[in-house]
């Protein structure tokens, strides 16, 4: 971060002096060094181990760097005073795919250390290693500090060997071995003239301690607000507001934390006051070891509050001595003046819109309009009216002729006012694709937002959706794993990868995830709603019916989870769809009911034609689910159908 090679050579050689020391305290032997990385024989697997934690915990007081190490108990060759075989091989490729500051081990050394109860290890899956001929079961040391390995990397060591070689190109593999034991060190050095943009920091929900009325919920649109300010830092990756708000009751500690959520730094934050006038608080703190780096008191106009949020991303940058570029310095020091009284309206109505209930969305609405009436020409208020209607849109409350235009007339006014706000060009994306089916201005608008900002998770997310749509299925694969990198506790985000895995028709992959994810969040709709979809592409009924009736359960729709169970009695899953599907087209008669969802339990129920009538109804009314026709499985048994095709023509999508 602001150092140079020099200094990065001057750190490997004081590093590389412990870990000798480390290695002869536990009768170990110092075979090879290479680049950064060294290779060392050892006389047991648990002398390699204790080796490995004690060097580890040297490491862990230094923010300059952290360490990979891997381990592997097996045979070698030594030849021409050098050293071959599977040992050096295995433990060369687990130390490569290590988290940094972690040491990976193979159940060869697991199982030679499991009886000592003082070493907790995590089993993370089967890796398929580089010229080695079978899958190999890998764990990784936890406590002591040792970061917690990510269920998105987990996924991806797994199944996705293509991406694996990006861990096997690094130009310190080591290709050596020894007798018994192989520990190989590799230094994975934090500094920006190696490899920017690795500073990982969570901004933690900002602590309400004023007694204004909605306080929690200003508090919640502002703990946003901060995380795109800092996330306008390239060098900075801030992880998202879904994976943070977690964390609002305070009862974790900083390193466990930090260590679930994969980053170094943390930011808390106090709003003590706000009106005509604003008092914020600010600390920094790094979590290995755990020290405040960095503190600071803010009391301005409220009008100057952009203000304080540019100054928190320059101090942060400055303490972590990252270089700003001169146009990043001008945007975080110019003036950004927000009426008082309007910003705190926006700030309350994003927070009420966070909850993305029916009663949370009518009281964003009052809100926005609230923001608008203090500021006619604030942009962001009138963004947050397209959202609304957008999300009553999605949640099916209100139908397309209706949301349409109050949609397009907020955001149109949106762009005139502020065409940089990247919230203007992900809606406009979303839009484009899910409302008025432009594929072609969708793509670009996606594109664009992430340039803006590369680190929006849902945009990503959301793209890879798109993607899914154009038949581009490598590309989507790319995109929703990112996102799920930058979100990786994201109830969201693991959904929308789950349909993804459904698009894709990776069942078994896409049940895993959702059940874990349900296990976390048991009423989330979307991954219930996801989960239900696979099981019934999955042929497997019986769990289908029952994740229905989480399904509807968790809508408070306790009518329709009656109709399932009785018409479920005899194990008849074709019955109980069509006796939903018929509930349903009673209730619109007083109720607005998406005829997407009446065409997709027609599709459950095995009606061809019914299923066939109500999608050319949802394509008349411009359907937000439409776009998912041609790549969602549950119209496999249709999509052949002279209307079916048609409707994919119309819509101009790929076939």
């Amino acid at each position: 971060m602001g150092r140079d090679e020099q200094q990065a050579l001057t750190l490997l050689h004081d590093n590389r002096e412990i870990h000798k020391n480390c290695i002869e305290n536990h009768d170990g032997k110092l075979l090879k060094e290479m680049g950064d990385g060294i290779l060392a024989q050892f006389n047991s697997a648990l002398d390699a181990v204790q080796c490995a934690i004690e060097i580890q915990q040297h490491a862990l007081g230094r923010v300059e760097g952290k360490l990979r190490i891997g381990i592997h108990l097996g045979d070698v060759i030594i030849e021409h005073n050098d050293v071959f075989g599977d040992g050096v091989n295995i433990a060369s490729r687990l130390q490569a795919i290590a988290d940094p500051g972690g040491i990976y081990i193979s159940e060869s050394v697991q199982k030679a250390i499991r009886s000592r109860k003082d070493i907790a290890v995590q089993y993370l899956c089967k890796v398929a290693l580089k010229n080695v001929d079978y899958p190999l079961k890998t764990y990784a040391l936890k406590g002591n500090g040792f970061p917690v390995t990510t269920v998105t990397k987990i996924e991806e060591l797994s199944y996705k060997s293509s991406r694996r070689s990006k861990f096997l190109q690094l130009p310190y593999i080591i290709l050596m071995a020894s007798v018994i034991i192989i520990i190989t060190i590799a230094g994975w050095w934090w500094l920006s003239t190696l490899k920017p943009n690795e500073i990982r920091i969570a901004v933690l929900p900002v602590e309400n301690m004023t007694m204004v009325e909605n306080g929690d919920f200003i508090v919640k649109g502002m703990h946003t607000a901060i995380i795109d300010e800092v996330n306008k830092v390239s060098s900075i990756m801030v992880t998202s507001k879904t994976s943070s708000a977690k964390y609002k009751d305070g009862n974790k500690t900083i390193p466990e934390i930090a260590r679930e959520l994969n980053v170094e730094m943390l930011v808390e934050s106090e709003l003590t006051q706000i009106g005509d006038s604003v008092q914020l608080r600010f600390r920094l703190i790094q979590a290995f070891p755990e020290e405040q780096i960095w503190s600071i008191s803010y009391s301005k106009p409220t009008a100057d509050i952009l203000s304080i949020f540019g100054n928190v991303a320059m101090e942060i940058s400055r303490v972590t001595n990252i270089d700003l570029s001169p146009e990043d310095i001008l945007r975080f020091t110019q003036t950004r003046e927000v009426n008082p009284q309007a910003y705190q309206a926006y700030l309350t109505g994003m927070g009420y819109l966070y909850e993305l209930s029916r009663n949370g969305i009518d009281k964003a609405l009052q809100y926005f309009n609230l923001s608008l009436a203090k500021d006619p020409d604030y942009a962001p208020a009138h963004l947050g009216v397209s959202f609304v209607w957008a999300a009553r849109r999605q949640q099916g409350f209100v139908s397309m002729s209706e949301a349409m235009p109050k949609i397009e007339n907020s955001l149109s006014t949106a762009i005139s006012l502020d065409s940089t706000l990247v919230e203007v060009h992900y809606q406009l994306a979303i839009n484009n694709t899910w409302i008025l089916w432009k594929w072609e201005e969708a793509g670009k608008e996606f594109i664009r937002t992430l340039e803006i900002d590369p680190n929006h998770a849902e945009a990503r997310a959301y793209y890879s959706h798109y993607l899914n749509i154009m038949h581009r299925y490598d590309e989507s694969d790319e995109q929703i794993v990112k996102a799920l990198e930058l979100q990786p506790f994201s109830a969201l985000i693991q959904s929308l990868y789950g349909m993804h895995l459904n698009h894709t028709r990776q069942y078994d992959k896409a049940i895993k995830l959702l059940r874990a994810t349900l296990k976390e969040d048991p009423d989330n709709v979307t991954a219930l709603s996801t989960l239900w979809t696979i099981y019934h592409n999955s042929e497997m009924y019986e769990e289908a019916l029952e994740t229905a009736k989480l399904w509807y359960s968790a809508k408070n729709e306790n009518v329709i989870v009656d109709i399932l169970i009785n018409e479920y009695v005899e194990g008849n899953y074709d019955l109980a769809m069509k006796a939903v599907a018929e509930a349903y087209i009673l209730k619109m008669d007083t109720t607005y009911v998406t005829p997407w969802q009446i065409t997709t339990l027609y599709t459950r129920a095995n009606m061809q034609n019914e299923a066939l009538n109500w999608l050319e109804i949802a394509y008349k009314e411009h359907d937000a689910n439409m776009p998912y026709i041609n790549t969602d499985p549950i119209f496999d048994k249709i999509k052949d159908k002279p209307r079916f095709q048609s409707i994919i023509n119309k819509m101009g999508l790929p076939q």
